[in-house]
Order: C-alpha cells, then structure tokens, then sequence
C-alpha cells in the first residue's frame, strides 16, 4: 500500500507539472496569435541538427560509462568495458523509466557485486562515488557557465534565485570535498567510530573504508571529474542542436549549457520526469521572453536520451546471447 500511495503521489506531481506547463504554452499567443506549438508546425525542421544532437549526447552518456568503469577499476574490481556497458545501459534505462520500481543505480550495484561477490563493499562504493562525481561536476560547471554567460547579473528573480542555489551548492560539495581529506578521516578515525554503531556499524564501517579509499586515487578522482565536465558540456551542445532543428532564432551554446546544467540539478528530486522540464522552460523564458519553446526543446531532448536507452537495451540484450 506504501508503494502503491508513493507512485501514485510521483504520478499526480509528474501530471501536475506538465499539465501546467502544457497550459501556459497552449494559452501564451504571440503578436500574431500563435502559440508555441503553432509555430513548431510551421517553421522548417533542420533534421541535420536533430540527428548531430543525437549522436553527440550519445558520446555523452558513454563518457559517463567510462567514468564509472575507471572508478571500479580503481578499487580492483574485474569489470571489462563490455561489461560496464552492459550493466551502465541496463541501469541508464531505469533511470529513464517513469515510476521505475527499482533504480538504475540499486541495478548496476548489484550487477557488478555479482561480477565481484569478494568486493561488494567497493561494488557499492563506486556507485556512490560515480553519483557525487557526476553532481560536484554539475555543480561546478553550472556556476561557471552562471558566471560565464552573465547569467549572474540579471535582474529578474527567477535568475538570481537560481544563480544564488548554484553558488550554494558549489560551495558546499567543494566544502565536503576538501573535509574528506583532512587529518581526522586519512588516519582512519571516521572508520573506527562508525564501527562502534551497534547492530549495523561493522558493515557500514566496512563500506566507509571501502569510499575513503578514492582518497589514495586523486589522479583518478580528478580525470573522472573532468571526463564529467565534458559530458556535461557535451549535453549541453546536444541541447543547442535540438533548439537549432526546431527553432529561429535561439540562444547560444553557452547559454544552452548553462541551463542544462542548472536545470539538471532537479536529479536530486526523486522524480523520473518533470522537475527538469520546468526549470528548463522557466530558465528558457529569462533568455528568450518565449512561452513553451523551453519545455519542447527539453521534451524532444529526453525523447533523445530515450532513443539512446533504447539503443542501451539492444546493446544489452545482444551482449547477453
């Protein structure tokens, strides 16, 4: 009954946002009268660009593989590249799949301890530490580009709002990024008191070793967040390609990869759909003063990364004969 009144309650809240997002665009009409949908049907499609945008977020979404497969290598664990794509394809699908039961992470955790039944501590780690890498680039990266694109100093409140949540959330994972490697945690202090939490503290102690570990691997750590970087900028570009098949005039790249990156911080919201759609479009109405035209570039770039899934799911299944 839990499950069920949780899906339920993530179904009316991804309904609810779209459902307001799709009303204003339909009831937003320009000088001449037309909304947003009206002028997608009648400008020219540049499909060129839409397919440039495809394979460009599918080098994306590799780059996030790979980094995954040198966290898991890092630790000792066997996982060979056609097995990081097996198990990162299954888990990217999940990810995307709406009110998923389980996640792709819970999958790919578990798929890769089986590979390594020894080292399922370390397996549980790198996911873990994949995850913060993939935010603490975003973060980083959002506040460049905030700053870059003179995002920064515009008036509106929608702008310094976000602009101000960025910075925050910047200095904070810079902040718990620098704290991990102060003295009390590299002399093991951290492990030993986690250790004496009765009933659960040997294993959480065991996992928390398990993540200290990337302490020794700074090299490692360090490629991994720049290779989350390029993805990050790389999506970005996609996402300019997407508004240049569907629209004229848009944007720039700079300005593309700057909302891409703020608005994708709504991963943390445990929604599968909607969260990013609208601050997408909220942010795409600073820049552009156009209703709509935010919320169909982000709807025909999460018909990509499904298309991209499904190519996953193909790769998976025929690795798995």
């Amino acid at each position: 009954m839990k499950r069920f009144l949780w899906f339920s309650l993530q179904f009316l809240l991804i309904a609810g946002i779209f459902g307001f997002l799709f009303w204003n665009a339909a009831n937003a009409a320009d000088e001449e009268g037309k909304n947003i949908f009206t002028l997608l049907g009648e400008q020219e499609k540049r499909w060129h660009f839409l397919v440039a945008a495809f394979f460009v977020q599918l080098s994306a979404v590799s780059l996030t593989f790979i980094r995954w497969r040198w966290l898991v290598r890092t630790l000792g664990l066997e996982c060979s590249y056609r097995e990081t794509f097996r198990f990162s394809s299954l888990g990217f699908m999940l990810n995307l799949a709406p009110l998923g039961v389980i996640g792709g992470d819970t999958v790919k955790a578990v798929l890769i301890a089986q590979r390594n039944p020894h080292y399922r501590a370390q397996a549980v780690a790198s996911i873990f530490i994949d995850r913060f890498i993939g935010l603490f680039a975003l973060f980083v990266c959002g506040a460049v580009f905030v700053c870059w694109t003179g995002f920064v100093f515009r008036p509106e409140i929608l702008a310094q709002t976000f602009t101000y949540l960025v910075f925050a959330l910047t200095a904070v994972s810079l902040i718990g990024t620098a704290v991990v490697f102060l003295p009390f945690f590299s002399k093991g202090h951290l492990e030993r008191l986690i250790d004496t939490i009765p009933l659960c503290g040997k294993l959480l102690g065991k996992f928390t070793r398990a993540l200290l570990l990337y302490r020794h691997h700074k090299r490692c750590l360090l490629q991994c967040v720049f290779l989350s970087i390029l993805a990050h900028v790389i999506a970005g570009i996609s996402l300019y390609w997407i508004a240049l098949g569907l629209f004229l005039p848009v944007p720039g790249v700079a300005d593309h990869i700057m909302i891409h990156n703020v608005a994708n911080m709504t991963t943390m919201i445990p929604l599968a759909a909607g969260p990013y759609e609208f601050v997408f479009e909220q942010l795409y109405q600073v820049l552009t003063a156009s209703v709509g035209m935010g919320l169909i570039i982000a709807l025909m770039y999460r018909l990509t990364m499904i298309a991209i899934a499904i190519v996953g799911i193909t790769y998976f299944g025929a690795v798995t004969k």
